[in-house]
């Protein structure tokens, strides 16, 4: 990290929050790597992150190969920076969740253990802010269309699908989404917890129209940005808000639709989990005794 980009990071931007954009800014999805992979793919994906993330990028951006060995090379940096010190915090995190007693579980639990996953993202995209930060200053007009063009190309494709689904079809889908999470984690459900996550399903607002003007937004802005890298502090400080802020972009109607959908999974979690059976409380068991195991290995490779 330069002298100057950390100086200006102390004085005016502080640390931000999490990276939740879909889009070039997913460098950071090792975060996620523990809760939304198998285990067998999140190692697979950890042990090259540099390459997967290298990949991911120039699916939006073509690199030279200066950039590229530039990349490459911090990528390394940021992996080691991520075993060493982020792999631990998800060990003592996955630790809490193995020995918990699910019958003991309330929202305050709930809402600790999300807290603590945005923390990690939080400190992922903190981290990785500068590469992105270098990277994007070493663009040409030239990778610069481009990539704008990609931007632009992957917004019209999810509005397209998801202005296609009707309501019905859209509901299916959170009760697939739903259910498939409950299997996962608890294995075979009741005929009364499978009730509890219709009712849930059912019950979800719906965010795609308040995603896609999030994204349609969000891409004006970085627009804007690059039409104005000639002003560093401005470019530096828009960029660095994008990926650790970027709820600051988000309407009202989005915010509060999340809130009231975040509160609606944690009231139908409680209402499944007070209806665990102990065959369902050793799948959780096992189930994060996979994932814990993972994270172990993984640090002392």
């Amino acid at each position: 990290m330069s002298a100057q980009y950390k100086e200006h990071e102390n004085r005016e931007l502080g640390v931000g929050r999490e990276m939740q954009t879909r889009n070039w800014l997913k460098a950071t999805l090792v975060g996620v790597l523990l809760l939304t992979l198998t285990a067998c793919t999140a190692k697979l994906m950890y042990r090259n992150l540099d390459w997967a993330v290298l990949e991911f990028i120039e699916g939006y951006v073509s690199l030279d190969s200066d950039q590229e060995e530039i990349l490459e090379l911090q990528l390394k940096q940021f992996a080691q920076w991520h075993k060493t010190e982020e792999l631990p915090r998800y060990e003592e995190q996955l630790q809490v969740l193995y020995d918990v007693d699910l019958s003991t579980v309330d929202e305050a639990f709930l809402i600790e253990q999300e807290q603590l996953f945005k923390t990690h993202i939080k400190r992922l995209a903190n981290e990785i802010t500068p590469e992105l930060y270098s990277l994007s200053r070493s663009m040409t007009k030239q990778q610069i269309d481009e990539f704008l063009q990609n931007l632009t190309e992957q917004h019209e494709e999810y509005s397209e699908k998801y202005s296609q689904r009707s309501e019905s079809e859209t509901r299916e889908r959170y009760k697939e989404r739903v259910e498939k999470n409950l299997r996962r984690w608890l294995g075979t459900f009741s005929i009364e917890q499978k009730s509890i996550a219709m009712q849930w399903a059912s019950s979800i607002e719906r965010t795609s129209q308040d995603w896609g003007l999030y994204r349609i937004q969000t891409r004006d802005r970085i627009k804007t940005m690059f039409a104005r890298r000639d002003d560093p502090f401005f470019y530096q400080q828009e960029l660095t808000t994008l990926i650790n802020n970027p709820e600051q972009g988000y309407s009202n109607e989005l915010t509060e639709k999340l809130a009231r959908n975040r509160a609606l999974a944690n009231q139908s979690i409680l209402a499944i989990l007070s209806t665990a059976s102990d065959q369902q409380k050793q799948h959780f068991k096992e189930e994060v005794g996979d994932w814990l195991e993972l994270v172990q290995e993984l640090q002392s490779e």
